[in-house]
């Protein structure tokens, strides 16, 4: 059985003996068979296969052999999946499930992490980033900063008194290629704001807390290292640090990277959209 998705203008076929449930989030990317950029092949066994000791960057166990990157995904104590691809050719790639493990993976909230889908879309120029994505005037904006920090407050707000659009509460797909767009995807943490949707990018904010509003536009090396902080990648594969700093390069020469200690209401929003008309974004 085979599903097919479109993120970020690739389509991502996923190939399985079944699918469990009804998987509404992703539903909506849901496209027509068509020819494909990147194949995922889903395998349930008795167990995993083995790969050689790896790292661990944050929830993953990250291993390479030769040509060869095995990222494993554990569900708690047991076998959650194990990904297997090679960062030279990410056209195709396979997942190992157990029959346990299956289910709960391939649910829409684990799916994208469970196939390593970030890994896979980079050599084809596009990352998630963690961010709240609103769309005004045409174009995309996504506030970007850890868990707790306020993304969904300045997205809110501007979505109550500049009418914008929340596209995704949580998380942005970023292409970059013929310019830079900001893509809606198919997962957005407990937000519940999910839409199929991708705008040009017209600004990244980079976000902190404060008393006061204070803006200001970073470049260089501040600012790739603002976005790197809050990007879906372990780099830990092959190509994939050079990969990256590659597209941030050319998303820097066209997109505004802002550092924005703000405050939780609209006041914020004053101060952001005049940085952001007088830059021309809106």
């Amino acid at each position: 059985m085979k599903k097919f998705y479109s993120l970020c203008e690739k389509t991502i076929c996923i190939e399985a003996d079944s699918f469990p449930g009804d998987n509404p989030l992703w539903a909506q990317f849901e496209t027509a068979p068509c020819d494909t950029d990147i194949s995922i092949s889903c395998m349930i066994g008795d167990s995993l296969p083995e790969a050689s000791e790896g790292i661990r960057a944050g929830e993953f166990v990250v291993s390479v052999d030769g040509d060869t990157v095995y990222r494993a995904l554990p569900m708690g104590t047991a076998d959650g999946a194990l990904t297997k691809y090679s960062p030279a050719d990410t056209s195709r790639s396979e997942t190992f499930f157990t029959p346990t493990s299956f289910p709960v993976m391939m649910d829409s909230r684990y799916m994208w992490n469970s196939v390593s889908l970030a890994q896979l879309l980079l050599p084809k120029n596009a990352f998630f980033i963690h961010s709240s994505f609103i769309s005004v005037g045409g174009k995309a904006v996504l506030f970007s900063a850890a868990s707790g920090t306020g993304k969904s407050t300045q997205a809110d707000l501007w979505e109550k008194h500049r009418n914008a659009e929340v596209i995704n509460g949580d998380k942005a797909g970023i292409l970059v290629e013929n310019g830079v767009h900001a893509c809606g995807v198919p997962f957005c943490g407990t937000s519940g704001i999910c839409k199929n949707k991708s705008f040009p990018l017209g600004a990244i904010i980079l976000l902190g807390q404060s008393a006061e509003n204070r803006i200001t536009r970073l470049s260089g090396i501040g600012a790739l290292q603002g976005i790197l902080q809050n990007i879906y990648l372990d780099l830990l594969a092959p190509n994939e640090q050079a990969t990256v700093f590659d597209l941030l390069i050319k998303l820097l020469e066209s997109v505004p990277v802002y550092r924005f200690e703000c405050t939780p209401d609209e006041k914020a929003v004053e101060a952001l959209e005049k940085v952001l008309h007088d830059g021309g974004v809106i």
